[in-house]
């Protein structure tokens, strides 16, 4: 009974995925929870900038592929709040009141990347080593040893 359904399609529906596999793709979705233990007091300030700059990062390094960026989000629990997000263009950021004044040595970090293009294999590649190098500058400015992401 379905034969010839096809037929009544529009010829230009049946492009999909074949024809150029990296404009339409299915979105590689890389999330995680950590927490982010410091070796000393940190300022939530340069907690700040790490991710900050973690989303600006991600966000160029999809326009340069020609990757399409759905959403960009994180979201640092502890005393206090920070929520950041993107989705391609400008990076909101929602501190709690507390926010700038806060020192912590340790942060609860939800991370996540919905991005078209780039498999799962090279996002989740691609935004682990850049919140890794993020978390390292953090540790040398603090002048600390090297901290632990668990």
């Amino acid at each position: 009974m379905n034969e010839g359904q096809d037929d009544l399609l529009p010829m230009h529906s049946q492009f999909h995925l074949s024809e150029d596999p990296e404009k339409y793709p299915e979105p590689a979705i890389f999330s995680e929870t950590r927490t982010v233990v410091f070796p000393a007091m940190v300022p939530a300030e340069r907690v700040q900038q790490a991710l900050t700059q973690w989303i600006a990062e991600i966000r160029d390094w999809a326009k340069g592929k020609r990757y399409l960026v759905g959403h960009l989000k994180i979201f640092v629990g502890g005393q206090e709040n920070l929520w950041l997000s993107s989705t391609g263009r400008s990076i909101n950021l929602k501190p709690s009141s507390g926010w700038s004044h806060w020192l912590t040595d340790k942060i609860n970090l939800n991370v996540t990347a919905i991005i078209f293009g780039p498999s799962q294999e090279v996002l989740t590649e691609e935004a682990q080593l850049r919140l890794q190098a993020g978390f390292k500058r953090i540790e040398s400015e603090a002048g600390g040893a090297e901290g632990s992401i668990k």
